[in-house]
């Protein structure tokens, strides 16, 4: 696939695309799934998760990858935790989000998400309101509205975040 047509494809400019491409910037989580939508591929084929083993995925808390780090522009740290599981219709992260917001950009992307509390405090912020979560506090919420989301206190909480995506299809699916 050739740039023009990925950064059409994807709705992103070929500049852009370029500098992915040349790990010269790293993608928010919604420019990968316009980028993994594109290849009709999952996030997680996108920034090269092996995929043995189809049917079960376990992955250990020392075998995460990291999806951004922090000091990234949008400053979120993300975490692959089912990234061998080739077919599936969720794609599960655990984010930590900045103390402090890096610009007035928001996030939005196809799909729903789901948010887990796993430890600290978090405030999210959509369309005329922002919601404070604490440990345990879930939301849920359709991601094409912006959003975006920050740790409240002195240290990174810790976000189980689920997304799924329209077009996402099962093994079984395929076969059809």
């Amino acid at each position: 696939m050739t740039l023009e047509s990925l950064a059409a494809a994807s709705g992103l400019t070929k500049s852009f695309v370029s500098k992915v491409e040349r790990e010269k910037a790293v993608p928010s989580i919604s420019t990968a799934m316009k980028l993994a939508e594109s290849f009709g591929i999952t996030v997680s084929q996108l920034v090269g998760e092996d995929h043995a083993s189809d049917a079960i995925c376990v992955v250990r808390k020392n075998e995460r990858h990291a999806f951004m780090r922090p000091g990234t522009a949008a400053g979120y740290n993300y975490e692959l935790v089912a990234g061998s599981k080739r077919f599936r219709r969720m794609e599960p992260y655990i984010m930590r989000p900045p103390l402090k917001f890096q610009d007035d950009r928001l996030f939005e992307h196809v799909g729903e998400e789901f948010m887990f509390v796993l430890s600290g405090r978090i405030e999210v912020t959509l369309p005329g309101r922002q919601i404070v979560l604490g440990r345990g506090d879930a939301l849920y919420f359709d991601s094409h509205l912006p959003h975006r989301s920050r740790s409240l206190g002195h240290k990174n909480a810790e976000v189980l975040v689920v997304i799924i995506g329209p077009g996402r299809r099962t093994h079984e699916a395929d076969s059809l």
